[in-house]
């Protein structure tokens, strides 16, 4: 999984990914795209903190309605085996929002 994202002034003015996997890990990458946008690095990194504990079962994560669509995913902590599909596209957003940019 890659993303690219575009920071104007402190916060992801764009972000896309690319790549391949199962359809939850897709679905996980396109509702992150949605939902990070607008956001600084400081956001991004909670909101991601906040879905990954949703992902691992945390009920009170799966509650909150700043994950938006993506609570849908919510059952997927059910399948320990897919947590980490769940999971790869908001770990490779956190890095790329996180990095210094380049020129």
């Amino acid at each position: 999984m890659a993303v690219q994202v575009e920071m104007r002034d402190g916060v992801v003015a764009d972000v896309r990914f690319s790549g391949t996997g199962c359809s939850i890990s897709q679905a996980s990458a396109s509702m992150m795209t949605e939902l990070v946008k607008g956001g600084t690095p400081d956001q991004v990194r909670a909101l991601g903190e906040r879905f990954a504990a949703m992902i691992r079962g945390d009920a009170e994560a799966a509650a909150d309605e700043t994950l938006g669509q993506a609570r849908a995913l919510s059952g997927v902590s059910r399948f320990p085996t897919r947590v980490r599909c769940a999971l790869i596209a908001w770990e490779a957003m956190a890095r790329a929002a996180a990095a210094e940019p380049t020129t």
